[in-house]
């Protein structure tokens, strides 16, 4: 063939800009009107190879297959090494990983004979990439490493960005997050200097993770969505669902399985039209993750071991473990305690073999739970023991929160209180940590900025395409008469006049659809008041001062919980009245105890209504109550009475609350707390039920003789009833 038709034939593989279905219609073409056996042939079809490896892979291999043949004939070693190398690659996309290595031997070795290191650098990363898919992390580091250092003599800048990224990865699973941030950070430099967008997107979803791992969920939170929104404009399916994955992982650790399911539903969805089989059995276990902290043990199980017979098909040693692991503690669940730790012991021989600190962490602290559970407590302290000493190395600062409620608990068991109590304070100082209003401030403003950027987008450009319209028409009216001139000045500015209004109420229709989100976090201050705060604190301290220590792990039990439960629901736009109901039961409680049990309290929900279908915004009552409870022991040594209930009356939800106090005076003493509190629950009722007007009655409660006894206040609760 001559060069000029070599080169128009190069031309058209090459430099084709069309969408990959018309590049690889182009190429197949080419290979139908080109019959001649000869060089260009085998380079033909190993370009369209390496265009439909991932999507038709047996397609793929049958191309490659007839390349190899037709190299050998022509002894065209170049053509057969890249043959035998993409065989490699596309096996490895079958998960066939012990077969692809026989590929990449192969590869290798004509490389070598044929003296290039493009393609022995190429052939030794993945020499490294199947290595590291078995499991043997060592060997794949030796493999990536020696590609390094032949990427450095060559000046291969890409490939050495890929390798840093698993070199990454393999260091971040091994608990080495110091040597894999090193790794991921290299790599993003590099990558930002070549504008290479897939690879930048690609370190800053490895970043997001390890700086999850750290607790750093804002910053994670972040890098996720940056890498996400690179992939989406690139189309790259299997890094969307990549990402959609970990950002899933990230809600979890917030204990926000509701979003999380989305984004692993949304993830599998995608990993099935892909048929990538190390991708779906991950999104399986996390759903199945889901499952299971939900009560939903026996979707969860289905689930676990449908991932454990594709990791064992793919001979994934890592996902056997999680799959084992996983399956222990549905079975931990179940009470099998002799089945889960069978479970948990095979998944730690492993992990100890591929030196996964962080699933080994999670193993130990499982069967410190099932030796709990079996009343062994000095085998599970010692359990506990070894996995804090891993997660504290790792700085995992989930697993460490996790592991002092169980080694306080374990201690209470021993009667070693004082340890039961210090490990408690260090659970709830760790918890806060991760579920500060700080965080969730951040969290929801990145989500905020990402959900509505396009909108935002397109207003501010509504704005520059007037500027320019209006430049435009200006230009052109200089030559036009005064008088006319100043006329069409006027239409047009009060048209840009008009374009300004427009964009700035697609702006502020943005800003308030997160007014509610800030004022449910300004609400979340004022539920916990200081001094109710330093009160439990102070009564705690005075119980164990006092050796009440079953009293004081009582009391900060409680204190936790409602402590926790404020921290969930101001997070949620609507809560059940059944969930509204129980934190405002522990909120009292925790004030009877304040009170050394000076008033007492009934709570009442009308017969016909359903609390688990009636859906309300969070916390709407506390501030009525917390007013109530001062107002009925204020004014009187006698016992207070504080009467709270809920009722239907034409189809509108009430909530009334009444105390035994002085009632209302016109001259008013309110505390700021409680000031700002109600203040700002007004204006949530305001926003819900859309009514500028809205009042709500407030009461004194007389008796026969027209004396003051008691106060009152009652308003309608917007709500939804869902069945």
């Amino acid at each position: 063939m001559s060069k000029l038709l070599y080169s128009l034939l190069f031309f058209i593989i090459i430099s084709s800009s069309f969408a990959q279905e018309k590049t690889i219609d182009s190429l197949q073409n080419v290979l139908n009107n080109y019959t001649k056996r000869d060089t260009v042939r085998v380079n033909l079809l190993n370009s369209l190879a390496t265009k439909i490896y991932i999507t038709d892979t047996e397609k793929a291999l049958t191309i490659l297959k007839d390349s190899e043949t037709l190299s050998s004939e022509l002894n065209y070693k170049k053509g057969k090494a890249y043959s035998l190398l993409f065989s490699g690659n596309t096996l490895l996309n079958k998960a066939e990983y012990t077969n692809a290595l026989h590929y990449f031997q192969k590869s290798l070795d004509l490389y070598k004979e044929l003296k290039d290191k493009k393609g022995i650098a190429n052939s030794s990363f993945n020499f490294g990439r199947s290595n590291f898919f078995l499991g043997e992390y060592d060997k794949a580091l030796k493999y990536f490493k020696e590609t390094i250092s032949i990427c450095e003599e060559t000046g291969d800048l890409n490939r050495t960005t890929k390798t840093l990224a698993a070199m990454g990865v393999i260091y971040s699973k091994q608990g080495n997050y110091d040597e894999s941030l090193k790794c991921h950070k290299k790599a993003l430099q590099i990558n930002e200097k070549l504008n290479n967008k897939n690879g930048v997107a690609s370190d800053l979803l490895a970043i997001g993770n390890l700086l999850k791992h750290q607790g750093k969920f804002t910053l994670a939170l972040e890098n996720y969505n940056k890498s996400l929104e690179i992939k989406e404009k690139l189309g790259d399916q299997v890094g969307i669902a990549t990402n959609l994955e970990n950002i899933g992982n990230l809600y979890v650790s917030l204990d926000k399985d509701k979003e999380a399911l989305e984004y692993y539903k949304r993830s599998l969805a995608i990993n099935e039209k892909l048929k990538n089989p190390k991708s779906i059995l991950a999104s399986l276990i996390n759903i199945g993750t889901v499952y299971m902290n939900h009560n939903g043990e026996a979707k969860a199980m289905e689930l676990f071991k449908k991932a454990l017979v594709i990791s064992t098909e793919i001979k994934d040693k890592n996902s056997i473990s999680n799959c084992l692991a996983n399956i222990g503690t549905v079975e931990l669940l179940n009470k099998k305690y002799d089945v889960a730790l069978d479970c948990f012991e095979r998944a730690i021989n492993i992990n100890k073999q591929l030196n996964l600190k962080r699933d080994l962490t999670y193993c130990y602290l499982k069967i410190g739970k099932v030796y709990q559970a079996k009343k062994e407590y000095d085998k599970a302290l010692n359990y506990a023991n070894q996995a804090m000493e891993i997660a504290k190395e790792l700085n995992h600062i989930e697993f460490q929160r996790d592991l002092s409620l169980l080694i306080s608990e374990l201690n209470y068991e021993n009667k070693n209180y004082k340890l039961a109590y210090e490990n408690r304070l260090i659970h709830k100082k760790l918890n806060d940590s991760i579920f500060n209003i700080e965080n969730f401030d951040s969290i929801s403003q990145i989500k905020y900025k990402y959900a509505y950027k396009d909108t935002l987008n397109s207003a501010n450009k509504s704005v520059n395409t007037l500027k320019k319209a209006v430049k435009t028409i200006d230009t052109k009216l200089e030559a036009s008469q005064q008088r006319t001139k100043w006329l069409i000045v006027v239409l047009l500015g009060l048209f840009v006049l008009l374009g300004f209004v427009i964009a700035l109420l697609k702006i502020r229709k943005v800003k308030m659809q997160n007014q509610q989100l800030l004022l449910e976090q300004k609400l979340l201050v004022t539920q916990m008041n200081p001094h109710f705060i330093f009160n439990s604190i102070d009564n705690i301290q005075g119980l164990i001062y006092n050796n009440q220590d079953k009293d004081a792990i009582s009391y900060l039990t409680k204190f936790s919980k409602l402590t926790r439960q404020i921290l969930e629901n101001s997070n949620e736009n609507y809560i059940t009245l059944e969930e509204e109901v129980e934190m405002i039961e522990n909120y009292i409680a925790l004030q009877q105890l304040l009170y050394n049990g000076k008033f007492d309290y009934t709570i009442s929900v009308e017969k016909s209504i359903e609390t688990e279908s009636i859906l309300l915004p969070p916390m709407l009552t506390q501030p009525f109550i917390e007013n109530a409870i001062k107002h009925g022991l204020s004014s009187t040594s006698d016992k207070g009475v504080i009467t709270i209930n809920f009722y239907l009356k034409d189809t509108k939800l009430f909530f009334e609350v009444a105390d035994n106090g002085k009632g209302f005076d016109q001259n008013k003493n309110t505390t700021n707390h409680k000031s700002l509190a109600m203040t700002i629950t007004k204006e949530r009722l305001v926003y819900y039920t859309k009514n500028q007007n809205f009042e709500m009655k407030t009461n004194n409660i007389m008796d026969k003789n027209m004396n003051v006894v008691g106060a009152q206040v009652v308003f309608e609760i917007p709500y939804i009833y869902e069945k």
